[in-house]
């Protein structure tokens, strides 16, 4: 078995790949290039493919081609639902390519599955809870009460609803990461608008993993608000600091509701939800992270394309 995952090695779908590599007993490559072996595993989102979606199918089609060996595709950031709608269809004509080039093709998430299933009969392997490493100290902003989001800064991600949330709860916000390239910018359009409500804002900068788990543990409250609530690394981070966020409803905050009851909070107004979990913060944590065995589930993938 050979697991290709191309891109920054502080990239969640890069972090998902190699570990999903290691769990199977993968020989784990960085690089696209041609390969040969029983079956190979690659992990796939445009964005580190090429630098528009014609592009990163075109780069797909032409690895594939090289590949001497049936092969697995893992789709992140499925198409579907983007406000823009030129933009979803390009990319959905896109990943389409992508799927005709894979014999088996996977999604993190039932409403993904559902997005695809007009193209492919997709394998659902829900995203690994990976271990994370011993807590660092605490951080020094844990002494007030904070609303946290967690993860890379960048458009979409819930930061400035933090902040219109916590002006209304009375709570500081702490943004656990530093900006995604290209979206430095906005950490100074934060600070404006937190300035502007009265919010104190801290936003810690890229984190060690050590610091990423003891940030995760300070928080108060904490707060996942994406615009479009996909498959989440970051919810996933959330879960294995056995920590419960608020979150709004979707059809994935419901799917995980449902996979594993209580391990988010589904609040519709998101303020009073914040709000009763600052006054009962044990609200906000549960005793052990859901446990699901992913490396099988993907043997079960391999099995199928070999067959």
């Amino acid at each position: 078995m050979l697991a290709v995952v191309p891109g920054p090695e502080w990239h969640g779908v890069v972090v998902h790949g190699v570990a999903v590599g290691r769990a199977v007993g993968a020989d784990v490559v960085r690089v696209l290039s041609p390969v040969t072996a029983d079956v190979v595993h690659v992990q796939f989102t445009d964005a580190l493919f090429g630098p528009d979606i014609a592009s990163a199918a075109a780069a797909f089609e032409q690895w594939r081609a090289q590949v001497d060996a049936p092969v697995v595709v893992t789709l992140h950031d499925v198409p579907g639902g983007d406000s823009d709608a030129a933009r979803d269809a390009r990319r959905t004509d896109g990943y389409a390519r992508v799927m005709r080039a894979a014999d088996a093709v996977v999604v993190s998430a039932e409403h993904e599955a559902a997005r695809v299933r007009s193209l492919t009969s997709p394998w659902v392997v829900p995203l690994p809870i990976l271990p994370l490493a011993a807590p660092g100290p605490v951080p020094d902003w844990a002494s007030g009460r904070t609303l946290g989001v967690l993860g890379f800064v960048y458009p979409g991600k819930g930061h400035d609803v933090a902040l219109q949330v916590a002006a209304e709860a009375g709570l500081q916000v702490v943004a656990a990461g530093g900006p995604s390239p290209g979206h430095e910018p906005l950490v100074d359009a934060l600070r404006r608008e937190a300035d502007r409500l009265g919010v104190d804002l801290h936003v810690t900068g890229g984190l060690s993993d050590s610091d990423l788990h003891a940030a995760a543990r300070a928080v108060t409250v904490p707060l996942a608000a994406y615009r479009t609530l996909g498959a989440s690394g970051s919810l996933a981070t959330w879960h294995a600091a056995c920590r419960r966020p608020v979150v709004r409803p979707s059809a994935y905050a419901r799917e995980l509701d449902n996979r594993w009851p209580g391990c988010v909070r589904l609040a519709e107004d998101l303020v009073a939800a914040v709000a009763e979990a600052a006054d009962d913060p044990a609200s906000t944590w549960f005793d052990a992270p859901p446990q699901l065995d992913v490396a099988q589930e993907h043997l079960a993938v391999y099995r199928s394309v070999l067959r």
